[in-house]
């Protein structure tokens, strides 16, 4: 089964407020209030590079930024967080990447978003790069 085409022009979608008090306790951060913002060149971005998983992600990227499971910096991505969650009617665990420089207009950017298997999950909290939210 093939990509599907891409529309041109996706609407920029405002995911709601990130979780900054959240955000801030478990990787010791400062972060100040702000919506999320899911751009249409994010949303090309992701398509592209993960196209046969963009449909099953999609749909719940704003539950996971309203509510990860974990919280995490691999320090690899300058200026990005890890936001991860479970989709337990997808069976996909999905990452969301945002970035902690907010816009003119005071709002967080969704780099990217995508599956991430469990090893891959478990490897990342063993590292301490990923940390429970809760």
């Amino acid at each position: 089964m093939g990509k599907k085409p891409f529309s041109k022009s996706p609407p920029d979608l405002i995911l709601g407020p990130l979780p900054v008090k959240i955000i801030n306790r478990v990787l010791e951060l400062e972060l100040e209030p702000g919506v999320v913002i899911l751009s249409r060149g994010a949303q090309r971005h992701a398509f592209r590079q993960h196209g046969e998983d963009y449909a099953k992600c999609q749909p719940h990227v704003s539950s996971i930024v309203a509510e990860p499971l974990y919280i995490g910096d691999d320090f690899k991505n300058h200026g990005k967080i890890e936001l991860v969650g479970r989709v337990i009617a997808a069976e996909i665990i999905v990452l969301v990447a945002v970035n902690i420089e907010r816009d003119r207009h005071g709002r967080y950017h969704i780099a990217s978003f995508y599956p991430i298997s469990e090893e891959k999950v478990q490897n990342r909290k063993r590292k301490g790069h990923l940390k429970c939210a809760f």
